[in-house]
């Protein structure tokens, strides 16, 4: 009975190990190609898993990056990289783990707790998609264009035109390009990785600078016009408008080979001068008071300005054919027929009277602000005295004055001549009532503007000889 159970044992111990080799035979095996117990890579559990699988549960969150090229202006261009193919790969860094573990064995690595960081993926992409992206850049398209040197005739004179400057060099910018895909950067700074150059003039180009050098040199003037308000400076711009040239804006050349000016151009030039400043003995559009802010055409009288153009020709022409006094620095007042108190396209200065006998109104303006606006009565219409109309000045100032006429002689505290007769003064003899209605129709005065006492005091306390006073219907 013993002997059966002693055999029994025996057989049960040999079944377990059998089986116990066995289950690590199979174990084993089934493990060959995985990773073994309590492995984990990259954070991720691996057991029993292939490369392969934990290749793609490592890549499920990997997106292609996006890579931006900046040129030296600062515009930038993206391209999306998966338009490449742009892919990540860890295989070779898991597979090399996993055969490490089956030399191992393991039973041996089942003890412990791997933990695997697999380092950077493996890199790919199809680089002739990424060259075909950069090749069709505007940035580099631009550079098939072959690189000019020109002179050209603009509003602020002679310019030169040159695209010689700055170039992108085209190989060297797609070179950063793959440098910093395959080390991972995500954006190509394209002054920074040296990729401009600039072209050397070749001979044509070098004649075509030489050119606009000399063309320049007569544009320099030291020449500045005072003309009150405005300062005119002889700048480039306006030089450049007296060098001779043909129809295509080129300089001209005399028999000595060297570039000259037109002096009738500077002729031509200070007739648009001396007309844009004339406003003596001609009408001359105003802006009125009226609530419309209507504009009337003033006829003329005895105010305004008138630059003397014979002389300023040839003070110009003189200018121009002496380089000693062309540079020289040099402000010039012109030379005036008439002239007004105030210089300038505004010869008011801001400062003037209005005196409107449709509305029976003065106004007086001083530095552009009103200062008083009262009723008024003007020249006797039907007594064939109507008051003159016209851009006139106050010529003089008096104080208790006796104004004497055919028929009539008036006492006024304050009297201010503006033309022949004509002036403005109080009319204390006249009610209040009459100023700024239709007095003037049948009861108005010998040609004079009437004012209150207020007005009036007003107006000769402030303003000065020269002041304009516009007179319209």
């Amino acid at each position: 009975m013993k002997k059966k159970w002693v055999t029994a044992i025996i057989v049960s111990a040999l079944c377990l190990t059998g089986l116990g080799v066995g289950g690590y035979v199979y174990v084993k095996d089934q493990l060959k190609d995985k990773f073994a117990p309590n492995t984990w890579v990259n954070g991720i559990y691996c057991t029993g898993k292939t490369a392969e699988e934990v290749n793609r549960e490592l890549l499920a969150d990997l997106k292609a990056p996006v890579v931006t090229v900046e040129d030296d202006t600062g515009s930038r261009y993206s391209y999306d990289l998966s338009e490449a193919g742009y892919g990540f790969d860890y295989s070779l860094a898991l597979e090399t783990y996993q055969r490490h573990q089956a030399s191992e064995g393991w039973t041996e690595m089942a003890k412990q707790e791997n933990q695997i960081i697999t380092g950077e993926p493996v890199i790919s992409y199809d680089e002739a998609k990424l060259e075909d992206w950069w090749k069709a850049l505007p940035i580099v398209k631009q550079e098939e264009t072959k690189p000019v040197l020109e002179m050209k005739l603009e509003d602020q004179g002679y310019v030169l035109k040159s695209t010689l400057e700055e170039h992108l060099d085209v190989e060297k910018g797609l070179s950063a390009l793959l440098q910093a895909v395959s080390e991972k950067e995500d954006q190509v700074l394209l002054k920074d990785a040296d990729c401009y150059f600039d072209y050397e003039m070749n001979e044509a180009q070098k004649k075509t600078y030489e050119i606009w050098q000399e063309a320049k040199a007569l544009e320099k003037c030291g020449l500045t016009y005072d003309m009150g308000a405005e300062k005119i400076v002889f700048d480039e711009a306006l030089m450049s408008r007296f060098i001779a040239k043909d129809e295509k804006g080129d300089p001209l050349r005399d028999e000595n080979g060297k570039f000259y000016y037109d002096l009738e151009a500077a002729d031509a030039y200070m007739d648009e001068l001396c007309e844009n400043y004339h406003t003596y003995g001609v009408e001359r559009p105003f802006k009125t008071s009226r609530e419309n802010g209507e504009i009337v055409m003033v006829k003329p009288g005895n105010f305004g300005t008138e630059i003397d153009k014979t002389k300023e020709k040839a003070f110009l022409r003189e200018i121009l054919t002496d380089d000693e006094l062309r540079l020289k620095k040099t402000v010039h007042q012109p030379v005036y027929l008439h002239e007004t108190s105030y210089h300038g396209l505004d010869d008011t200065g801001g400062t003037y009277i209005e005196v409107d006998k449709k509305e029976q109104k003065i106004y007086f303006y001083k530095d552009h602000e009103l200062m008083i606006t009262s009723g008024v009565v003007t020249g006797n219409v039907r007594g064939r005295h109507d008051t003159h109309e016209g851009a006139f000045y106050i010529q003089a100032k008096y104080k208790n004055r006796v104004l004497r006429g055919p028929g009539y002689a008036s006492f006024v505290r304050r009297w201010m001549p503006i033309y022949k007769s004509i002036g403005l003064h109080d009319a204390n003899w006249r009610k209040e009532e009459e100023f700024g209605g239709d007095t003037y129709l049948k009861n108005g005065s010998h040609g004079c503007v009437n004012m209150p006492d207020e007005t009036t005091d007003v107006i000769f306390d402030n303003a000065e000889v020269g002041t304009p006073v516009f007179i319209f219907q």
